[in-house]
């Protein structure tokens, strides 16, 4: 009789457990719906003509007509390639530029004491600094050295914005990595590129990749500076994707169109490299 009431007992705890299961379950898959039905909304209304589009359905007859109006505009890959030049050499320099101050400021030591945390939290603080604070100095700036209109002044202007993100993340994968390591590679005659390059980028890999991909994300994505420091010639994918609102109204179809090609760029990157992007996340980047 006992054993036979513990069973039951048992059985009761086990069906509560997994009707727990059940409904986390469900509501994460509707938390997560909820945060790409946008996309999927986008994407949907690339197959509809601006009337479909006009009117909010999900019911409709899907035509290929607005993606061969977008792709077939010859200046929208004038704008994709502005776009990727940007995210390759931008985040590039970035990076080249980022990784050794990281590492001068964990291992590297100043002439002046604390000089290595003051350093450090300038760069943390330019991190806060918003665009437009700068846009007017910015462009003054520029204007002098006719760097506008030129991919080079918007270049300049992403890896002075996104250098400090680099130093911030990859600061904070080096500091992690142990002192002893170094030591005994200076006292074997390392010197300190080669503690960089053979050293302390392979063990914090991760944290570099995740660090890469960010910075590239958010160049791919930045609208505001370039559409206040470039003209057509130079602007990039998202100040593309601003001319579909005109006096005429907004032509709805063709954004989403334009917007699922920008997008499909960095959802496949962060989709192949989402153990990297998740494990240096979570692992570096949050301490510190």
């Amino acid at each position: 009789m006992a054993e036979k009431q513990i069973d039951n007992v048992m059985r009761s705890m086990h069906r509560k457990r997994l009707g727990k299961k059940l409904l986390l379950t469900i509501v994460i898959y509707a938390i997560a719906f909820l945060y790409f039905f946008p996309i999927l909304y986008m994407f949907l209304s690339g197959f509809k003509t601006e009337q479909q589009a006009v009117m909010p359905s999900l019911l409709f007859t899907p035509t290929l007509s607005t993606y061969k109006r977008v792709l077939g505009d010859p200046t929208m890959y004038q704008y994709l390639r502005n776009s990727l030049f940007q995210v390759i050499v931008g985040t590039g320099i970035s990076m080249l530029l980022g990784i050794p101050a990281a590492f001068a400021l964990v291992f590297g030591h100043l002439k002046h004491p604390n000089s290595n945390g003051k350093f450090y939290l300038w760069f943390i603080t330019t991190i806060l600094l918003p665009p437009v604070a700068v846009l007017i100095p910015l462009f003054i700036w520029y204007q002098q050295l006719n760097l506008i209109n030129t991919p080079w002044g918007l270049m300049m202007a992403y890896i002075g914005f996104h250098t400090p993100i680099v130093v911030w993340m990859v600061h904070s994968f080096f500091s992690d990595l142990p002192a002893e390591i170094f030591e005994a590679a200076e006292l074997d005659g390392c010197t300190k590129m080669q503690q960089l390059t053979k050293i302390a980028v392979p063990l914090a890999r991760t944290g570099i990749i995740s660090a890469a991909l960010l910075v590239a994300v958010f160049i791919w994505n930045e609208f505001f500076l370039g559409f206040n420091l470039t003209g057509n010639p130079t602007a990039t994918l998202p100040v593309y994707m601003s001319r579909f609102r005109e006096q005429q109204g907004m032509f709805v179809a063709q954004l989403s169109a334009s917007s699922t090609i920008a997008v499909l760029p960095a959802i496949i990157l962060g989709w192949m490299t989402q153990k990297a992007l998740v494990k240096g996340l979570t692992m570096g980047a949050v301490k510190g």
